[in-house]
């Protein structure tokens, strides 16, 4: 009797959950208040911005112009970036490498680094 009465809940709760999606979804598809998307390349605004001409397109063409200059630039300062990034790389890379010749660590396959049992080595 525990069984049926467990199922029958279940089964209940079911299709009560069911409905409550079914209910939402029916209002989400009938709805007609929509709102256009931002920074969607379909909004109206865009669409105007194209067949406007005269002064609006120079005005466009010029912002356009700057925006790219911008981004370029941006570029540049992030390939210096990742060049100086590089040469610290290497730099480091350099560093170990020499740490390891000198028996100060030891580097194993998989790139992890130990420093030896009962190493005495000073710096001078």
């Amino acid at each position: 009797m525990k069984h049926i009465s467990a199922i029958l809940t279940a089964v209940i709760i079911t299709t009560i959950i069911g409905l409550g999606i079914l209910v939402v979804g029916v209002s989400a598809l009938s709805n007609t208040n929509t709102v256009a998307l931002q920074n969607s390349p379909n909004t109206s605004s865009t669409g105007t911005n194209l067949t406007n001409t005269g002064g609006n397109t120079a005005v466009s063409s010029a912002s356009s112009s700057s925006d790219l200059q911008q981004l370029q630039q941006q570029v540049s300062n992030l390939q210096t970036q990742l060049d100086q990034a590089a040469q610290v790389i290497q730099q480091y890379q350099s560093l170990l490498l020499v740490l390891q010749q000198r028996g100060v660590i030891v580097i194993d396959q998989s790139g992890n680094i130990y420093l030896p049992q009962g190493n005495t080595t000073t710096f001078h």
